[in-house]
């Protein structure tokens, strides 16, 4: 299965097992608990950094 790379952002592969993901583009490896919480942190700080457009402001 793929996953999304969180250094590199290229195309990094999920285990059969759901366990490990790696990148075999930068060498990024980690159990897939922890890359989830990456790619969560990841998400809130692109949503923090977000300011929509609105005029009047």
């Amino acid at each position: 299965m793929d996953a999304k790379c969180p250094q590199c952002e290229r195309v990094a592969t999920l285990d059969n097992d759901m366990k490990h993901v790696k990148c075999s583009h930068c060498n990024f490896e980690t159990d897939y608990e922890n890359y989830l919480e990456i790619m969560k942190d990841k998400a809130i700080n692109m949503a923090s950094d977000y300011v929509p457009k609105r005029s009047g402001l």
